[in-house]
C-alpha cells in the first residue's frame, strides 16, 4: 500500500468519526460566510423548531503528500429534482485537477464553483465478510417475522475521482454487490451506487462537504421503499427548504480557501402528513417531546438540521397505519434518510451506531420491530470498529 493510500485511509478513518452534538461526521468553529436564509416554499411552513444550539468541535488531520493530475474534462449539465436546468451550477462536473491538502483531495481549486472535496474509501473481500457476518447474525437473532436490509451510501469518490488519482477510491460498486455474495439470502441489500450513478448529472454530493445531499437520499430511500412493499412520499408532496451558505468538513479538514468563497447549499425536504418526534438518550432512557427539523442550524452545521445530534435515539411516531415499524441503524448519512420513512412506516426509531448502547435484541422485541435497515455511508460497512460496536450491544 503506497503512503498516498496509507494516508488517505487515516483521514477517511477520521472523517467517519463523529464529533458530538451534530448530525454530522465534522463540525467546525468557523464561522459561515455569510448568515444562513432558510427559504421555505409552502406559505403554512412551521416557525423554527427546537432550541438547543449545536456544539462545534475542530479535528486535527494528517497531512498528504502534495500531488497533482491533469485529466480531460467530462461535463454534465445540472438538473435540480423537477428536472429543470441550472446552467450556473456545476456540481455534475468531473473535476479535471485534483492535489491532496491536508488529506483531502480538493478538486478543480482554480475553476470557481467547480471546487469539490473528495475522501478516499478501499475495501477488501475479509471487511465485506466481517460486515455480513455480522448482520446475517442480527437476522438469526430477530428471526423471519422481521425484514433485515442493507443500504451502503457511496462516498463522492465514487463518481467525482479525477483520472489519474483512481487510487483515492477502491471500486465502490463492486463493493456493494460483494455484500450480496456473503448476506443471508432473505436479506436485501439496497444498490445506493446503482441508484446514484443514474443521477450524477444532479446536485447528489456537497462539494465543500464529505456527505450526500439530501436528495441523493431521496433516490435511495424510493429503492429502498420498493424493496420493503411500503408507500412512498414524492418531493412533490413534501415541503422544500433551501439554506445558503454551507461550507463543511472538505474546508475544515483542507483548510482550503476557495471552499470558503464558493460554498454549498443546503436543501431538505419535510414531511406534510402528522408526525411526532422524541429524543432519547443513547440507552433508550429520558424521552424529550421534540422537534425533527432544527431549522436554525446554519452555516458549517447546516447538515445538523436534520435529528440534530448523533447522540440521541429518536423515535418517530406518524399518521401511517400500516403495523409496521422501521429500525434504522445509521451513521452520519442516515440522517438524510430520516424524513423520507415518516410517509411509510407507523413508527421509525433512529440510532446511531457509533453512540448507542442499548441491548438490540431486547430494543427490537420492546419497540416491535418489523424491518431493520443498516443504512450508513459504505465506509462504515467496512471499518471493523462499527462492527465491533454493533456485535457488544447485540444481545
Amino acid at each position: 500500500m503506497n503512503k498516498l493510500k496509507i494516508t488517505a485511509l487515516a483521514v477517511a478513518a477520521a472523517l467517519s468519526m463523529m464529533t458530538a452534538g451534530c448530525g454530522q461526521d465534522i463540525s467546525t468553529n468557523d464561522k459561515p460566510v455569510k448568515k444562513t436564509a432558510v427559504t421555505k416554499t409552502a406559505s403554512d411552513s412551521s416557525t423554527a423548531e427546537g432550541s438547543e444550539k449545536t456544539s462545534q468541535t475542530t479535528e486535527q488531520t494528517t497531512t498528504a503528500p502534495q500531488t497533482t493530475t491533469q485529466a480531460t474534462t467530462t461535463t454534465a449539465e445540472y438538473r435540480d429534482e423537477s428536472g429543470t436546468a441550472d446552467p450556473a451550477a456545476a456540481y455534475a462536473s468531473v473535476p479535471t485537477l485534483g492535489q491532496w491538502m491536508n488529506g483531502v483531495v480538493v478538486c478543480d481549486r482554480n475553476k470557481g464553483e467547480k471546487i469539490r472535496g473528495l475522501i478516499g474509501f478501499y475495501s477488501d473481500d475479509s471487511s465485506a465478510r466481517y460486515f455480513t457476518s455480522m448482520v446475517n447474525d442480527v437476522k438469526k437473532m430477530v428471526g423471519d417475522k422481521v425484514n433485515v436490509y442493507t443500504l451502503p451510501a457511496p462516498v463522492s469518490s465514487a463518481f467525482y475521482t479525477p483520472a489519474g488519482m483512481e487510487n483515492v477510491t477502491t471500486d465502490q460498486h463492486k463493493a456493494t454487490l460483494d455484500l450480496s455474495k456473503t448476506l443471508d439470502k432473505s436479506i436485501k441489500n439496497i444498490d445506493a451506487y446503482g441508484v446514484l450513478s443514474k443521477h450524477t448529472s444532479e446536485y447528489i454530493y456537497y462539494r465543500t462537504d464529505h456527505h450526500w445531499t439530501t436528495l441523493a437520499a431521496y433516490y435511495c430511500v424510493k429503492e429502498f421503499a420498493k424493496a420493503a412493499g411500503v408507500p412512498f412520499t414524492e418531493l412533490s408532496d413534501m415541503e422544500k427548504c433551501v439554506k445558503t451558505g454551507f461550507t463543511g468538513s472538505m474546508y475544515t479538514y483542507s483548510n482550503c480557501p476557495e471552499f470558503k468563497q464558493y460554498p454549498d447549499t443546503y436543501t431538505y425536504y419535510k414531511p406534510k402528513n402528522s408526525y411526532t418526534t422524541t429524543y432519547y438518550n443513547g440507552a433508550f432512557q429520558n424521552g424529550t417531546p421534540s422537534q425533527l427539523f432544527l431549522d436554525y442550524a446554519e452555516g458549517a452545521n447546516s447538515y445538523c438540521t436534520i435529528l440534530g445530534s448523533d447522540m440521541n435515539l429518536a423515535e418517530i411516531k406518524t399518521d401511517v397505519k400500516n403495523g409496521r415499524t422501521l429500525v434504522l441503524i445509521k451513521d452520519s448519512y442516515g440522517n438524510a434518510l430520516t424524513p423520507y420513512f415518516i410517509g411509510s412506516f407507523e413508527k421509525i426509531y433512529v440510532l446511531d451506531m457509533r453512540y448507542t448502547t442499548i441491548k438490540l435484541n431486547d430494543f427490537f422485541k420492546k419497540v416491535g420491530a418489523t424491518d431493520i435497515l443498516f443504512g450508513s455511508s459504505i465506509s462504515s460497512f467496512y471499518t471493523a470498529s462499527r462492527v465491533d460496536g454493533i456485535r457488544a450491544i447485540m444481545k
